[in-house]
């Protein structure tokens, strides 16, 4: 009897040391910047290094950036092992693709056709054929690359762009209802 109670102690201890913890987020704000490839030597759109910029040389690439807020964390899963270096991270309220919104402050000509300003480049189907989100590992201005909208080199041969200034608003919301604006000013070259 004493050797089964010291057997179940030990696995329990044993069980509950190497289970796997989860820690949970919510996204409370978002940082949304103008990139350019800085680093692709894996080929894997996860892997792709990105500066900071606001200048359009070759490539139309947005990154956007989550700040979270730390909200809880699972324990005692004694259901399985786990064996990776870095604990599991949730997070509760994701962006929602289908309120993503991209306007410019500026027309623009795509494949012969005028792009009126404010246009939401999202609801033009031939433009938003041409668009890959997705996500990213890799630091980016001293945050994560959670998301990147990534135009295709076949938008940017299509597309004429002023070389002015132009502001490009940015609109999301959660899967909990919070809605995110944000402005930037970026160049074409």
């Amino acid at each position: 009897m004493k050797r089964t109670i010291v057997f179940i102690s030990l696995f329990l201890l044993v069980s509950v040391w190497q289970s796997c913890r989860v820690e949970h987020f919510l996204i409370t704000d978002i940082r949304f910047h103008l990139a350019e490839v800085y680093q692709n030597k894996y080929k894997d759109k996860q892997q792709i290094v990105y500066n900071c910029t606001t200048t359009v040389q070759d490539k139309l690439v947005f990154v956007i950036s989550y700040y979270t807020e730390f909200i809880a964390q699972n324990t005692l899963n004694i259901s399985n092992s786990c064996y990776a270096t870095t604990l599991g991270r949730v997070i509760d309220n994701p962006l929602l693709e289908n309120t993503f919104s991209l306007k410019f402050n500026k027309p623009f000509d795509y494949n012969g056709k005028n792009i009126p300003e404010l246009t939401d480049v999202f609801g033009v189907k031939d433009i938003r054929e041409e668009i890959v989100i997705y996500e990213n590992y890799m630091a980016f201005c001293n945050m994560g690359a959670d998301r990147v909208i990534d135009f295709s080199q076949a938008f940017f041969k299509k597309a004429t762009f002023q070389k002015t200034e132009h502001e490009v608003t940015f609109s999301c919301e959660t899967s909990d209802g919070v809605r995110f604006i944000k402005r930037i000013t970026i160049n074409f070259e």
